[in-house]
């Protein structure tokens, strides 16, 4: 009876002994997951996935541990450094564009001769004029030099280079853009161009005189409606500036460029009865303004320190 005993408590004791531990298998990690997938097999089924969180945390502090979205792949990876998912802009590189020609600094001047013009916005455009244009008034301007053209992306960037400018705040790319006007400068970065050539900045007379000339038109080719062929503007389907000296058959009478359209420029008139912290004229249209905003007379004004993707300069002597 004693033995029968025995036996049956060793078979308890048997029967509540712990089964003992299987090692659990670990596929080999795919090299073909995507950021998204972290911590899951290609193959595993998603509704069995037990996802704690560790996966996500441990690839957030080393991407390229195994089992990680930007793991490497040896099998994947050569002499050349091919990598599994690698992010698509780590692939070849454009070349860099050429530094610009000489040419593309342009910044020739146009002489103005002395003599009066009509400045302001007259009786006949009085429905489309702004408070800040009305009443036209006969002025006498001294002789001047204006440049034929807005400033360049490539020539403000000799002005970097010297070590006396300061760079835009955006839009600046002054090898794939080097004929494009230099836009979102401020008007002190402006005049300090203007000066480093021994320049200045035009006198608001000066710029609408250039613009329309003598015989009191509005716009810089005439009295004309403005088209896409005169001048770049809202409904030109570009919504950017151009190259400057785009649209030469929209020159002034002197035949200065770019005076309508395109980007509208600083000029040195401060805003008149401000007599704390004054504003500073800016003359002519940009690429997103309706044909009426072209007019050689409108104006508007900015803070020195403003800058804009749609005003840039040209410079006077």
């Amino acid at each position: 009876m004693t033995i029968v005993a025995l036996g049956l408590a060793s078979l308890v004791l048997l029967g509540c002994r712990p089964a003992p531990e299987v090692e659990a298998t670990r596929r080999p990690a795919s090299v073909t997951w995507m950021p998204g997938d972290l911590g899951r097999d290609a193959g595993a089924d998603e509704d069995t996935d037990d996802d704690t969180g560790e996966d996500t945390q441990r690839c957030a502090e080393d991407p390229e541990a195994p089992g990680c979205p930007w793991a490497r792949s040896d099998a994947a990876f050569g002499d050349e450094g091919v990598w599994a998912n690698r992010d698509p802009g780590d692939g070849p590189q454009a070349p860099a564009p050429e530094p610009c020609p000489d040419s593309a600094v342009l910044g020739d001047l146009i002489e103005v001769a002395a003599g009066p013009f009509e400045m302001g916005c007259d009786e006949a455009d009085s429905e489309l004029c702004g408070t800040a244009e009305r009443g036209r008034r006969h002025v006498e301007v001294a002789a001047f030099a204006i440049d034929r053209t807005e400033v360049t992306q490539a020539a403000y960037a000799r002005c970097i280079d010297a070590g006396v400018c300061s760079p835009p705040a955006g839009g600046f790319e002054p090898r794939g853009r080097c004929t494009h006007p230099v836009v979102n400068v401020t008007w002190e970065q402006a005049s300090q161009y203007c000066a480093w050539l021994d320049k200045r900045l035009p006198t608001e007379a000066e710029w609408e005189k250039a613009a329309r000339g003598s015989d009191g038109r509005r716009f810089p080719w005439g009295d004309d409606a403005p088209t896409c062929e005169l001048a770049n503007f809202a409904g030109c389907g570009l919504r950017d500036a151009e190259a400057v000296a785009s649209h030469p058959t929209g020159a002034s009478p002197y035949g200065v460029l770019d005076l309508a359209g395109n980007v509208r420029e600083w000029v040195f008139d401060s805003q008149q009865g401000r007599a704390r912290q004054p504003k500073r004229a800016i003359r002519g249209g940009m690429f997103t303004d309706r044909a009426m905003h072209l007019r050689a007379a409108r104006r508007s004004y900015g803070d020195v320190s403003v800058s804009d993707l749609g005003i840039g300069f040209r410079c006077a002597r």
